[in-house]
């Protein structure tokens, strides 16, 4: 990889890492205390993270759009940073409805300019001959935003308060967002075409029976993920593992991302990122037989070796995938509209899963959802290979 590439992956790498660890896994490490000083109750904080989440996802569509038409200067250079402003002004807000708003509006404004569906396109766009290394190289970096940014904003918290710690990661945003608008100098790939407009690309994904497919199959997949990760501690603990053991293994499940992420390079081009995306996707099903049963401590073993590595390689294959079989004039508005898709399952996955346990009383359940999940998402996935365009462009 030539050294500017090199530099301006790493440059997106950084920003990863700050962005991720930001609201997304530092609101977790906050929520109590943001609770206890507004007055309000942790699940009203959940629903704030689930719209700053889908705010995020809808937003990346907007990104996208003006990633494909203007390049990425203005998002790295404008965007970018006002949300990162935007994310430490919410501190200042003393009314309890007032922060959930700001918090909301620049959580997700940080997500669509500095997650993947924006950083693994310009990551592309800086090696366009090998696709795979850039995103393998962009979304390793991606895998130490959770075991990094956790603890560190445990300690910024303890030190200066759930405010001190929001202000000191948005700094860190501002600068990393700076960082990378001094390195990035990918042009738009379609200056010089007619833009064609957005209902007209949205239209032509609608009647593309392998677009609705794929879409489908992200959507199930999402579900069946969202819902593993969510559950995952208290399921371990309804097996007969204790809090301490549930939380380790949830937290090794983590740091196993790298498993799935350090060897892509080779393993794509052994069997290629399509293969390699239904195995992961299909992967879910064993991954959800094992927490159901990971009472016993080699199957919550085997539930992290799988599901930790599976969802790491995911992360990355995911855009590889998309790299194939997506037009090049809009890649990035499509990219990010599977993001959105994969935002709503995520977003849908908790919800339906907790009604059924409530429902049933049992947290069992939760493993028999997610493998029915996983096990359609796959047959959607295999029929989508089967009505996929020849020329490798939806």
């Amino acid at each position: 990889m030539t050294r500017p590439a090199a530099r301006v992956i790493d440059a997106l790498g950084l920003l990863t890492i700050a962005a991720y660890g930001s609201w997304f896994y530092g609101f977790g490490v906050l929520v109590e205390d943001i609770s206890a000083d507004f007055g309000v109750g942790v699940g009203v904080l959940g629903a704030v993270y689930g719209l700053t989440t889908l705010l995020g996802g809808a937003g990346a569509v907007a990104v996208g759009r003006l990633l494909d038409r203007r390049g990425p200067r203005i998002v790295l250079s404008v965007i970018g940073p006002v949300a990162a402003v935007t994310y430490a002004l919410s501190t200042v807000c003393q009314n309890a409805v007032l922060f959930c708003v700001v918090f909301a509006v620049a959580g997700g404004a940080v997500s669509a300019s500095s997650f993947y569906s924006f950083t693994q396109p310009v990551a592309m766009a800086a090696r366009p001959d090998d696709t795979v290394r850039a995103v393998t190289r962009l979304t390793i970096w991606g895998a130490f935003a959770s075991p990094l940014m956790i603890p560190l904003t445990e300690v910024m918290r303890d030190e200066w308060g759930w405010r001190g710690a929001v202000r000191a990661t948005a700094l860190a945003v501002f600068v990393c967002f700076g960082v990378a608008a001094a390195v990035v100098r990918t042009e738009p790939r379609n200056r010089r075409t007619t833009a064609v407009p957005f209902r007209a690309v949205m239209h032509d994904a609608a009647m593309s029976p392998f677009l609705r497919l794929y879409a489908g199959a992200a959507l199930l997949s999402s579900i069946a993920i969202s819902s593993l990760l969510v559950f995952q501690v208290p399921v371990m603990k309804w097996a007969g593992l204790s809090a301490a053991a549930a939380a380790s293994f949830a937290g090794a499940r983590g740091l196993l991302q790298l498993f799935g992420r350090l060897p892509l390079v080779p393993v794509v081009g052994r069997i290629g990122a399509w293969r390699l995306q239904f195995a992961c996707r299909a992967a879910m099903f064993a991954g959800a037989a094992a927490l159901w049963a990971s009472g016993t401590g080699w199957f919550a073993v085997v539930y992290v070796v799988i599901v930790g590595a599976s969802t790491g390689a995911l992360a990355a294959v995911d855009g590889m995938v998309a790299r194939e079989v997506l037009a090049e004039q809009n890649f990035a508005t499509m990219l990010s509209v599977l993001g959105l898709v994969g935002t709503l399952g995520g977003a849908l996955g908790p919800v339906l899963v907790g009604l059924i346990v409530q429902g049933t009383g049992s947290l069992g359940v939760v493993p028999v959802v997610v493998m029915l999940a996983a096990a359609a998402s796959s047959a959607v996935h295999a029929q989508a290979r089967r009505v996929r365009p020849v020329d490798n462009r939806a």
